[in-house]
């Protein structure tokens, strides 16, 4: 009996050495996989107020915050098939474990995101509103104020107080959660960002494969008749 009790208590101390806080050992969900690091960028996990460095190809779970330093960037796969990119002195939380939408929460700072699979989908709270992106290419900041950029597909920008559809080359604004978002209008050629090309994400298909999904729907672009297009292609191994 005292042979058994001793053996019970070694397993137990295993499990707390290997999972800390009475974490459970079964497999927990993935919401992102880190594919870019650069600079100071580090992480917390759901819950926990102690930080640690974020490298390349680290698994992050539902409510795990990333922060970036002055000058850093990084950027993140997400389980649904969509690609973001973090600009610098931003702070992203991933999805939580509850509630009936999958949000990414962006308490401050700049994303930059593009659907790489035929299932992709993204939804990003602010302060200010929510951005739902529903095409390609999105770029959203909050700063002082929140500022959405379409590139390429569409956003739904919404708050309590309003409601605008954002489209390939519009932008709009919101001054606070009491004003409702401004209506969309033009990019100016100065208005245009191009921060997130300094990121340069190589082996797309194996991050993929890594929040599980299949490498066989991954979306590109094809030049065709002098017209780019998405199309769903397979990737063949190197």
């Amino acid at each position: 009996m005292k042979l058994h009790k001793t053996i019970l208590a070694a397993a137990a101390l295993a499990v707390l050495t290997l999972y800390p806080g009475g974490q459970a050992f079964c497999a927990e969900k993935i919401a992102a996989v880190s594919v870019f690091v650069q600079g100071d960028v580090t992480y917390a996990r759901a819950g926990s107020e102690a930080y640690a460095e974020l490298k390349a190809n680290d698994l992050l779970h539902p409510g795990d915050l990333v922060k970036t330093g002055a000058g850093a960037r990084a950027s993140l796969i997400t389980k649904t098939g969509a690609e973001i990119r973090i600009n610098e002195n931003s702070v992203l939380e991933m999805p939580g474990k509850k509630g009936l939408r999958e949000m990414f929460g962006l308490a401050m700072g700049q994303v930059w995101s593009r659907m790489l699979h035929k299932r992709a989908k993204l939804t990003v709270r602010t302060p200010a509103a929510v951005c739902a992106v529903r095409g390609t290419e999105a770029d959203i900041e909050q700063r002082s104020l929140l500022t959405v950029k379409v590139y390429e597909g569409h956003v739904d920008l919404e708050n309590a107080l309003g409601k605008q559809s954002l489209f390939a080359g519009q932008i709009s604004t919101v001054a606070d959660p009491r004003s409702a978002p401004a209506p969309a209008r033009s990019m100016t050629k100065g208005e245009a960002g191009n921060w997130q090309e300094a990121i340069d994400v190589k082996d797309i298909g194996k991050y993929l494969k890594r929040v599980g999904l299949s490498d066989k729907n991954l979306r590109v672009k094809i030049a065709k008749d002098g017209q780019e297009k998405d199309v769903d292609v397979g990737l063949k191994p190197k």
